[in-house]
């Protein structure tokens, strides 16, 4: 775990975008986040266990997945530049109900909950910071839902290709299966048609 002497331009980017933060505002804040690698197959949030912190992809690509009736459904795709957490039991503290796991060696910049809360407490931009990456989270969900309940198996995995064009290359297709809401026989069947 190494924390940051300064912030980093990818997150800079990102927090500059949400609220109209100055450097010094920054770089206060870099030292409340840390670096940390999450190899392939580990994972950055357990079923079971509360997950007090969120983590900003850099590198690699993990997938958060519930595990219901002793199968494996996968809810998201976590590329870089995409926001990993546990809400409900970052926001609850309770243990969680998915997993967040590393399909491939996976960096992560990643602050806890407690730090976060000084950055609310400290300074109004953090707190709309916040705001914002919830908002998305729970659009993010919606448009998921209506897609699993709108759109046939073609539609879906058409969309899939769209949104995220180099992962049919680098993830096992039981994964995109088990996200595209279809079995992976029928993924088999869609692909060959395409």
């Amino acid at each position: 775990m190494l924390y940051l002497p300064e912030m980093n331009e990818a997150l800079r980017s990102l927090f500059t975008s949400l609220a109209p933060f100055d450097e010094e505002e920054l770089q206060q804040a870099a030292s409340r986040f840390y670096v940390d690698t999450i190899p392939k197959n580990k994972f950055f949030c357990k079923a079971g266990i509360i997950s007090d912190r969120i983590g900003f992809v850099s590198s690699g690509l993990l997938r958060s997945f519930y595990n219901i009736k002793e199968k494996e459904n996968t809810s998201f795709f976590h590329t870089p530049g995409s926001v990993a957490v546990a809400l409900l039991s970052f926001v609850k503290l309770q243990p969680a109900i998915e997993n967040i796991q590393a399909i491939e060696d996976s960096e992560m910049t990643i602050i806890n909950r407690k730090s976060l809360h000084q950055l609310y407490q400290n300074n109004w931009k953090w707190q709309q910071v916040g705001r914002i990456l919830t908002e998305e989270y729970y659009v993010n969900l919606e448009q998921r839902s209506i897609t699993l309940q709108s759109q046939t198996a073609q539609e879906r995995y058409s969309q899939f290709l769209e949104d995220y064009p180099d992962l049919i290359k680098t993830v096992p297709l039981h994964y995109i299966a088990s996200f595209l809401g279809m079995s992976p026989e029928t993924l088999s069947r869609i692909r060959k048609t395409v």
